[in-house]
């Protein structure tokens, strides 16, 4: 009996995802992705258009899901202030899930239609969502300036979850620690705001 081939695909995308985390997307070599895989650069060829083909089919599943996911966390925010706790252990979950991706982005993605991401990100995704936390609970329109430092402040709190190699049971801990840390800071901080109406 025949065995089958192995799955080319997979082959090349974990050998694509080392070597961009490794070296970035414009230092890795092709040619060694393919070598490392056992593979030649035909085989490479026949699954992917080329090198920027590979590495958007390793981000582009996780971007999907997470903004899947990420609009569902801020509906759920909207409604309701209490899902906070399982609202960032939800979020923090998918990140730590999927850490090689958004150290894809972050990090190795100079070359790429990929490239500002993690900016993108903040400025264009979570900005907005936040601002609109922000107001609605406020009952008015929040300086953006005092929402945009919030932001960026939890933004390196997760940037620390992420990369600092805890364990999924620590990071749970943290997360629902810092959650009540926030969720009371944020409560203060509403306070604050309509004083000065």
């Amino acid at each position: 009996m025949s065995r089958f081939p192995p799955n080319i695909r997979e082959l090349l995308l974990d050998s694509g995802k080392e070597q961009f985390l490794a070296h970035g997307f414009e230092k890795a070599s092709l040619r060694t992705i393919c070598k490392n895989a056992g593979l030649t650069t035909g085989a490479f060829y026949s699954h992917f258009a080329g090198k920027d083909a590979l590495f958007a089919a390793l981000v582009d599943p996780m971007i999907i899901g997470f903004r899947r996911m990420y609009q569902t966390v801020i509906a759920q925010e909207l409604s309701d202030l209490t899902t906070g706790v399982e609202n960032e252990l939800t979020s923090i979950t998918y990140a730590i899930a999927h850490k090689d991706e958004f150290r894809l982005l972050f990090d190795c993605s100079k070359g790429t239609k990929y490239e500002g991401f993690k900016e993108n990100l903040i400025h264009s995704v979570f900005y907005p969502s936040y601002q609109e936390v922000f107001d609605r609970y406020a009952g008015r329109p929040v300086d953006p300036a005092l929402v945009r430092i919030i932001l960026h402040m939890k933004f390196e709190e997760y940037m620390e979850l992420i990369y600092g190699g805890y364990t999924m049971e620590e990071v749970k801990k943290l997360i629902t620690q810092l959650t009540v840390f926030s969720e009371a800071g944020f409560r203060r901080l509403l306070h604050e705001i309509n004083k000065e109406i």
